[in-house]
């Protein structure tokens, strides 16, 4: 137990510290309502191919793609997406092309936006998966903004290579 809580209090110290680091005060205005999704292709999965591989990809520095993989690596997402982010019982691989619940171009914001809103058990695409994803990573620590925009990059980095 004590090193559990050992190993988390030293990720939320290196994860704060790397969010100070990398947020140099560009700060634009955030919200936190997502985006409104397109009606529709909304119902079909979004295929990368057909995304611009430059769309929003500014905002998506090596900095924050470390930080995203080292907090998707100690968060909920890794239990459900694997390890690999190749999918599992409960999650979708995250790998690509094709991306279930993104919705728009699959641009870097896309992701973002998932991961704030979740996927509500009755929007689940692939019935297999039977386990919702719930905003911000859900659980008794929900990723702040500021993580959710990692984590975002990470999993953006992965099918944008």
């Amino acid at each position: 137990m004590n090193h559990s809580l050992f190993v988390r209090s030293t990720t939320f110290v290196v994860a704060a510290a790397a969010i100070a680091a990398c947020s140099s005060g560009g700060g634009g205005a955030t919200s936190s309502a997502p985006a409104p999704a397109a009606a529709s292709p909304a119902s079909r999965p979004t295929t990368m191919a057909a995304a611009p591989a430059a769309s929003s990809s500014a905002a998506v520095t090596p900095a924050l793609i470390a930080l995203g993989d080292s907090l998707y690596h100690v968060s909920s997402c890794q239990r459900c997406h694997g390890p690999d982010a190749k999918g599992r019982q409960n999650g979708p691989s995250l790998l690509g092309p094709t991306f279930l619940h993104i919705q728009g171009t699959g641009s870097y914001q896309d992701f973002v936006n998932l991961i704030m809103s979740g996927v509500p058990a009755d929007s689940i695409k692939d019935k297999t998966h039977t386990l919702p994803m719930r905003p911000k990573g859900g659980g008794q620590t929900p990723l702040t903004d500021d993580q959710v925009k990692a984590v975002a990059a990470y999993v953006y980095s992965l099918s944008h290579k």
